[in-house]
């Protein structure tokens, strides 16, 4: 198992746009499957590969593509239990970005 806090780990994520994922963790931290189980994209899911860096001690930054052509990105702050992420994907033919902020819970 890898030493990132979330590898192994499965999440609730709440964000402040009414959208909550599930989220589960390889055990390396290099995969995430996810769903979101709740928001305007409910019932969409996936399996990615994830890029990782802690950013400073129990604060990383990762970020996937989606099939969709969703790039995503977010910090998860394991001090205080936020995230904030940013998303891009594809609207009316450009692209477009949104930024968005949230809590995360431990479901292990």
């Amino acid at each position: 198992m890898s030493d990132f806090a979330f590898a192994g780990k499965t999440f609730v994520i709440r964000l402040d746009n009414g959208v909550v994922l599930h989220n589960i963790f390889g055990a390396e931290g290099n995969k995430l499957q996810y769903a979101e189980i709740d928001g305007a994209s409910e019932g969409a899911s996936g399996t990615v590969d994830l890029h990782v860096a802690e950013v400073s001690p129990k604060v990383y930054l990762l970020g996937w593509n989606e099939v969709t052509g969703t790039a995503v990105t977010h910090v998860m702050n394991f001090h205080d239990r936020t995230i904030t992420g940013f998303w891009s994907f594809d609207e009316n033919g450009g692209r477009t970005g949104e930024v968005h902020s949230g809590t995360f819970e431990d479901l292990d």
